[in-house]
């Protein structure tokens, strides 16, 4: 992701490749058709993104290329995903993916599926205020396509799945999500879907698949995971623009958490502090409700762990109490499950965090939430293969989630604990372009900087961190999060080679 805004001709190159990867790209087509000379079309792209334009081509085509292998339709290959991205060496292709990723690409292609076996029911908790939503049947057309007659029904129950979304007959619902799927008499299902807010009387989301007749029968749950982790992204971000529209003293408890959840997500200094009093007033309208507990435990954990409060040891207690009463009211709730993981991950307890990550993932194998939590439960006990896994997959799952940044953080603090410091950098670098308020990464980028030799990058970086966090010591970033002693050594040490005190 780039940080914007960009200039306009960089923007429209970015744009232009971006919607024809598989093209064989010229500098000079690119420039002729953003209306600007080349060398001042390359000097635009060094300046702004770092990279010439056919190597920005290059790196987004190994990020797409990663991204369609996690979430192939079975029945795929990995030469269709490399043509489909525009490489046609496939020997080179597969060369340097795995220089960048570290693994083969037909690995990633093995591990595409994210459910962790058939999941367990779930009992929703305290649903009276949760998002409605109605599936309808789907349109099938052609010889073929009534075989896809379930693929409705699959939706309805994963989306139920998730605890926080109720699936309701239509024409109930405030959200109906239409679909038909169409087979081309070529052995091909084509599946368009569309998701209509009843109250605001538009669309608000559409997406397309395709796969073989045959490869949707055999995994229907990688269809109705994949539909359904992009429909959480969307329902949530609506969800938020209801309650930000809404006069906060009219909201009921689950409207209070989604008023609360940007500023919690934003994980930033200056908005740290708006989200606890909107969740102490939700307790109090739902005190049986886990969500809002949960949520207020997570929101002081990160409170305690990012250097936003004087007192972090008052902090983290706070979080633990909330996450007490959390886990007792959840009742194996994936989202109240999620955000339980988070604050036990943040208050040092990565046994209590792995079983309610766990817990999630049972019920919701479809959550990127839940994976990327279970990830960082890996990453904090130096298990770093297994932390790039989960990551991968929650970024699969869920590519725009707000949450996106902390699971490139999660990659590359694995990168760093394998030594390979080279290649944590671009992942720091990477989350703070995706959260470029979330100053406080830069307490790892700037030692993994240092340890490469970069003294004058990571002098700056760590620059920025002292302008938001002036009084911030080498022990108190010790105390922010609970990395092996041995992690934590190395990021010491770069930090000290840069001038930073202990106490």
């Amino acid at each position: 992701m780039l940080v914007q805004p960009l200039p306009r001709d960089v923007k429209k190159a970015v744009d232009l490749l971006r919607a024809d990867l598989g093209r064989g790209w010229k500098v000079d087509d690119l420039a002729r058709l953003c209306q600007i000379p080349r060398r001042t079309l390359e000097k635009h792209f060094r300046r702004f993104i770092g990279l010439a334009p056919l190597e920005f081509l290059q790196a987004e085509r190994f990020d797409e290329a990663r991204r369609r292998l996690l979430r192939a339709p079975p029945g795929t290959s990995v030469t269709q995903v490399a043509i489909g991205c525009g490489f046609n060496h496939l020997g080179r292709f597969a060369l340097t993916y795995r220089h960048r990723h570290g693994e083969n690409p037909s690995d990633t292609l093995r591990r595409r599926r994210v459910s962790p076996g058939n999941p367990v029911p779930v009992r929703l908790v305290a649903v009276a205020e949760r998002p409605a939503l109605a599936v309808l049947p789907f349109e099938l057309t052609g010889p073929r396509a009534d075989r896809a007659g379930q693929i409705s029904d699959e939706i309805a129950a994963t989306l139920h799945r998730t605890g926080w979304i109720r699936v309701v007959p239509p024409p109930a619902g405030r959200y109906h999500l239409r679909g038909r799927v169409a087979d081309d008499g070529t052995g091909t299902l084509r599946i368009r879907m569309t998701l209509l807010d009843r109250s605001a009387r538009r669309y608000i989301w559409a997406d397309s698949s395709q796969c073989a007749v045959g490869d949707l029968f055999d995994s229907s749950d990688w269809f109705s995971n994949l539909a359904a982790g992009a429909l959480r992204s969307v329902l949530r971000d609506a969800e938020i623009d209801q309650a930000a529209s809404q006069d906060p003293t009219r909201l009921g408890a689950w409207g209070l958490c989604m008023r609360a959840l940007p500023a919690i997500l934003a994980a930033d200094l200056a908005t740290h502090a708006a989200p606890v009093e909107l969740l102490e007033r939700a307790i109090e309208i739902a005190p049986h409700d886990p969500v809002p507990i949960s949520l207020a435990a997570w929101c002081h954990g990160l409170r305690a762990a990012h250097h936003f409060v004087d007192h972090p040891d008052i902090e983290r207690g706070k979080s633990l109490q909330f996450a007490s009463r959390g886990a007792a009211l959840c009742a194996g709730e994936p989202l109240s499950n999620v955000m339980l993981a988070a604050a036990y991950s943040l208050t040092f307890d990565l046994t209590a965090a792995e079983a309610h990550a766990r817990h999630a993932l049972a019920v919701d194998g479809g959550s990127a939430w839940a994976w990327g939590r279970l990830a960082w439960v890996h990453a904090y006990r130096d298990e770093a293969e297994d932390a790039i896994e989960c990551c991968q997959i929650a970024r699969a799952l869920a590519p725009s989630d707000p949450l996106g940044f902390l699971w490139s953080v999660g990659i590359a603090a694995a990168h760093l604990e394998l030594g390979r410091h080279d290649r944590a950098i671009p992942w720091y670098r990477r989350a703070l372009a995706e959260k470029p308020k979330a100053v406080w990464i830069n307490r790892f980028l700037a030692p993994a900087l240092a340890l490469v030799g970069k003294k004058e990058e990571g002098q700056q970086s760590l620059s920025a961190l002292l302008r938001t966090f002036p009084d911030l010591t080498i022990t108190q970033v010790r105390m922010g999060l609970p990395h092996t002693a041995g992690t934590w050594d190395r990021f010491s040490d770069g930090l000290a080679s840069l001038g930073m005190r202990y106490s």
